[in-house]
């Protein structure tokens, strides 16, 4: 057992003088390391957003084709009565005191490039606008075609004939024949036939 001992060492001690020296690894096998890390590495570029329009204060309440082109009527989202209705001759801007026109091509006149009618709905429409360099598209907004809530109330205090609160918050009640409801004939009265007649 002595021997099988005292061979045993005799031969790992024969490797080991026989093993090369160990070597220092090249640079480049580190190399994944710090093009990989996570504390080196550029973050993921960010996610595509959507890009706003620069006409993303209008949005469109109306188009139909005329000819030479387009007309296009626009709403303005923030402030309420301002509408523009282009046309290929011009632009009719409508303001809540006047109204202006502009002449086609003129600064600040907008221009209808191209309109994307919607296949399935009509809502889906998109029309493409340019003015002074910026570029554009304008679509239907749900919202904006809404009337506002106090678009029918009831001028110089009048009792709204629908039913709604008036400026002073009463709600006027609904007579009949009135909007809103169906109207009710009074009785007519009787006319008797002139005396001594056929």
């Amino acid at each position: 057992m002595r021997t099988f001992t005292s061979l045993a060492l005799l031969l790992a001690a024969a490797g080991i003088a026989s093993a090369d020296a160990p070597k220092k690894p090249s640079v480049g096998s580190y190399a994944h390391l710090w093009n990989n890390s996570p504390f080196t590495s550029k973050p993921p570029p960010p996610a595509a957003t959507e890009q706003v329009s620069a006409f993303d204060d209008w949005a469109l309440s109306g188009v139909s084709e005329v000819e030479g082109g387009y007309m296009v009527r626009l709403q303005h989202k923030k402030n309420a009565g301002e509408t523009q209705i282009i046309r290929p001759s011009g632009t009719m801007k409508y303001f809540a005191d006047r109204m202006e026109e502009i002449a086609a091509g003129a600064s600040g006149a907008f221009k209808v490039d191209s309109v994307d009618f919607g296949k399935d709905k009509w809502m889906e429409t998109v029309v493409h606008l340019s003015s002074g360099g910026r570029n554009g598209i304008v679509k239907f907004d749900d919202k904006a075609l809404l009337p506002k809530a106090g678009a029918a109330a009831p001028r110089n205090g009048q009792p709204n004939p629908n039913g709604q609160p008036n400026p002073n918050g009463q709600v006027q009640p609904v007579q009949p024949g009135q909007a809103g409801q169906p109207a009710v004939r009074p009785p007519r009265p009787r006319v008797a036939p002139p005396a001594g007649g056929r």
